[in-house]
């Protein structure tokens, strides 16, 4: 990884949790060009609208990322590199979502907290209190993992195409036609697992690993659920512990693996 890959990363990372998402990155919709692409009658699934949703801005992105690259050399990936991974982290702001649902949870208004999680396109039905603290854990564990920790992995795996072609793929599922859930799954697996293995250097590790070297290995399970099983594991609270005390503790372990990841990569860099 570049120093001027890591001055990217870094970049986009304070700008997105110190402002938030904002700005023309998240308010033009570049998209509607190729979103047009889409017949009115076309729906579900198919090749065709995964090629034209994911793969051909990919492709348009890395040919304007080759020509800026040739008449600016390594600055193309501060300029573009920043402002794909700050697309790539999305329109949702994470914590200022947390936030809210903690203040809410906090004040025993179950309601209000179910509002925030519906707020940003999220299923809030539960039969009970324990039920709607199973789900809000998977709901933002899942978008932790959705919103930072994969375009990261794909960053740096990729670089600035890789980045921008996770977030293209999540937002093919607000559309009519939206990616194969199989398809999706196998786009998650890789940052979902790693993040799952960063939660054994803060929670029980014997219990994380097992569950990684289980459920982790296949691809049937559902990221939300593989997800919220982990927290389970590295958040050890009393049975039947309020909705706020157990959300509390996943959002303090979603702080500590991002401070993880922070160091890792800084530390790939001096490598």
């Amino acid at each position: 990884m570049s120093y001027l890959a890591f001055l990217s990363f870094i970049v986009a990372t304070g700008l997105y949790w110190l402002m938030g998402p904002g700005g023309p990155l998240h308010s033009i919709d570049f998209l509607s060009v190729f979103r047009a692409q889409i017949g009115e009658d076309e729906e579900g699934p198919s090749t065709r609208s995964a090629l034209v949703l994911v793969v051909a801005p990919s492709v348009a992105f890395a040919l304007l990322y080759v020509l800026v690259e040739g008449a600016f050399g390594g600055a193309a990936m501060l300029l573009l590199g920043t402002a794909a991974l700050f697309f790539a982290f999305g329109r949702e702001d994470f914590p200022t979502l947390s936030e809210r649902f903690l203040a809410r949870a906090r004040a025993g208004d179950n309601e209000g907290a179910a509002l925030v999680i519906e707020s940003a396109g999220g299923d809030s039905t539960a039969e009970d209190a324990d039920d709607f603290g199973d789900l809000a854990a998977s709901f933002f564990s899942l978008m932790a993992m959705q919103r930072w920790f994969g375009p990261v992995v794909y960053f740096l795996l990729l670089g600035p195409v890789g980045a921008v072609a996770y977030r293209l793929a999540h937002l093919t599922q607000e559309t009519k036609t939206p990616l194969n859930d199989s398809l999706l799954r196998i786009l998650e697996w890789l940052p979902s697992r790693l993040l799952v293995l960063s939660f054994s250097v803060f929670g029980d590790f014997d219990k994380i690993v097992e569950h990684l070297t289980g459920k982790g290995m296949t691809l049937e399970v559902d990221t939300g659920d593989f997800l919220e099983d982990a927290t389970d594991a590295a958040c050890t609270l009393q049975a039947e512990a309020p909705v706020h005390e157990r959300l509390a503790a996943v959002f303090h372990l979603l702080d500590r693996c991002f401070l993880l990841w922070l160091g890792a990569v800084a530390l790939l860099v001096l490598i």
